[in-house]
């Protein structure tokens, strides 16, 4: 199989499990550009011009801000619900791990909107 549909499988994949999983949160067919496999809440905006990737020796470095109307808690229980699905484990509300990968929610403006800084690192 094509590398491309394998990551389109996989994307699918993940969307059609957090629907079955997480039905009270509800995902966007979308994922957080230069990180394939996190999805986006419905509703929670993306800013691309301010998107940063990067990779280190320690693996990928990703930083992007996402906005929606929605109040930061419930953006941060909706992914609380989700990411152990995914494999993540969560370390407090903010902060997920998962093999070298670490995985964190700031919120940035209480809103509304609601700002959310996300970054994904390596230990």
């Amino acid at each position: 199989m094509h590398k491309t549909a394998k990551k389109a499988l996989r994307a699918t994949a993940i969307v059609m499990m957090l629907a079955l999983a997480v039905p009270s949160a509800a995902f966007a067919q979308a994922f957080l550009r230069g990180h394939e496999d996190l999805p986006l809440l419905a509703g929670l905006t993306q800013d691309r011009d301010s998107v940063m990737v990067f990779d280190t020796p320690q693996g990928r470095v990703v930083e992007a801000f996402a906005q929606t109307p929605e109040p930061a808690t419930k953006v941060l229980a909706a992914y609380a619900s989700a990411l152990p699905q995914m494999g993540w484990s969560k370390v407090s509300a903010e902060k997920f791990v998962r093999n070298s990968e670490i995985l964190t929610f700031e919120v940035v403006a209480k809103g509304p909107p609601t700002v959310i800084r996300i970054l994904l690192t390596a230990d």
